[in-house]
């Protein structure tokens, strides 16, 4: 029988697994759970402060975070209490402190990424579209849209546009 007062009590395995298991524990849930929701509730509202998108952003996963915060202590409680190895306790500190360490990697790799002007999407609004998915092929140039069957000049508008907002 598991003691439940012996189980939860915070000692320092417990709280060192439960900060390093901390942000796979999100990535997990978020992954599982919520690849729609995310998109679904939060409007894309851009502000001239940007403090307020990420007021907004954090608050449409915030019941991701309240559920990665409990999953990743009752996974360090988990792993304290039935592995009773100090090392492979602290072993798997180690992965997990990787694991987060890649995961942070990725989300910063995604954040910074430069965002490069794709000259075939057309916006329908007069806006300049800016595609971070494409690498640039080199230099910056309208050559290419001589190939293409669509009416040039929107394209070859926007495509400048998008390149004078880069270097602004």
């Amino acid at each position: 029988m598991v003691n439940i007062k012996e189980f939860l009590y915070p000692n320092k395995f417990k709280i060192t697994l439960f900060l390093l298991l901390f942000i796979p524990s999100i990535a997990l849930i978020i992954l599982l759970l919520g690849q729609n929701y995310i998109y679904s509730s939060y409007d894309y509202f851009y502000s001239s402060f940007i403090l307020v998108d990420a007021l907004l952003f954090l608050t449409s996963i915030s019941p991701f975070i309240l559920l990665g915060v409990i999953l990743s202590y009752f996974l360090g409680c988990f792993i304290d209490y039935y592995i009773p190895n100090e090392k492979t306790k602290i072993t798997i500190a180690i992965i997990s402190g990787i694991v987060s360490l890649i995961i942070v990697y990725i989300f910063y790799k995604m954040i910074t990424e430069p965002v490069i002007c794709d000259p075939v999407h057309v916006p329908s609004n007069n806006q300049t579209v800016c595609d971070p998915v494409h690498k640039p092929s080199g230099s910056y140039s309208a050559l290419v849209l001589g190939e293409l069957k669509i009416d040039k000049s929107a394209v070859e508008n926007s495509f400048q546009q998008c390149i004078n907002k880069l270097n602004d």
